[in-house]
């Protein structure tokens, strides 16, 4: 981005939601990153899910001492999904950024996708419904790189998350990578309880009803330790045990995610079941073009939603 470009949109103030749940021991280091951005025009909003350290008390002193930080503590604990949905309500900015706990930023993040969305949303002289998302580097808990390309590290084709069959039934869009803008928000509103993540259900309605777009640059050292949400595998028997039922579960999630959007898209009532014709066709258009990347994943998914579509 060009430095008159960085000037246009230095005025526009954006929210970053930070959703928090016993982070003290990287926390800092990542409102540190946000507070350090070129784009200087910002706010971090925190919501902690009932942290039992010291991140409220980490995060208050950072306040303080800087009044773009607030933290908000949520008074039940439900879960990453609502603890978003938290932050959420307390947004006001034409633009969102959902960020994690234990990364740090590139300082050129905000920046970067701010511009690139400022492209997209506009579209026959409308603003549509956008979410764009980046790549991001894989590093260790000390920021060592441990991959330059996540999606490469990962297999995965983040151009995938362009088409909304995909997006109808899985998501490879991270929250940390992405930006959306208010519109999105008026139209997708809060993430419901049986919505599997809140990023997927953002990239969904962003390519239902606008754009999606993907920028290449790593803009997000992604943070893999022992005690992520997702991410880091160890590799002892009880946790290869741990994960596997963590990956079933995850991908039932996915299933009643996927009826519910497909419910959507069609008018349906999701609560309604899927006769088995519709339910192959499904599969056939949104399943199978996929199926090399994480077979075992589209397997299993597939399965089930014969089962319980």
């Amino acid at each position: 981005m060009n430095e008159a470009s960085e000037f246009m949109t230095q005025d526009i103030t954006v929210d970053v939601i930070l959703a928090a749940h016993n982070g003290a021991k990287y926390i800092q280091e990542q409102i540190d990153s946000i507070l350090n951005q070129t784009h200087t025009a910002l706010r971090i909003i925190v919501t902690d899910d009932g942290s039992e350290d010291n991140t409220v008390n980490i995060v208050n002193a950072i306040a303080s001492k800087d009044p773009r930080v607030s933290c908000y503590v949520c008074s039940d604990a439900k879960g990453v999904v609502q603890n978003f949905n938290n932050g959420i309500r307390h947004s006001r900015a034409e633009y969102i950024f959902f960020c994690d706990q234990d990364d740090v930023w590139e300082s050129n993040k905000i920046a970067l996708m701010l511009a690139e969305i400022r492209k997209h949303e506009w579209v026959e002289g409308k603003k549509v419904p956008c979410l764009g998302f980046s790549n991001l580097r894989v590093v260790d808990e000390n920021l060592s790189v441990l991959d330059e390309d996540f999606y490469r590290f990962s297999n995965l084709n983040p151009r995938h998350n362009l088409a909304l069959g995909y997006l109808t039934w899985r998501s490879s869009v991270y929250g940390c990578t992405t930006i959306m803008n208010s519109v999105l928000l008026k139209v997708a509103g809060l993430v419901p309880d049986n919505i599997a993540m809140h990023d997927h259900w953002y990239a969904f309605h962003a390519a239902r009803a606008g754009n999606v777009f993907y920028l290449a640059e790593k803009l997000v050292n992604y943070r893999q330790h022992s005690a992520n949400v997702v991410g880091a595998h160890q590799r002892g028997f009880s946790a290869r045990i741990k994960r596997v039922r963590k990956t079933l579960s995850g991908i039932q999630r996915s299933v009643i995610s996927a009826r519910m959007m497909l419910a959507l898209l069609t008018f349906n009532d999701m609560y309604r079941r899927i006769p088995l014709a519709q339910r192959i066709a499904f599969l056939k258009e949104n399943v199978m073009p996929y199926n090399k990347e994480r077979p075992a994943y589209s397997m299993i998914f597939s399965i089930l939603w014969l089962i319980n579509g």
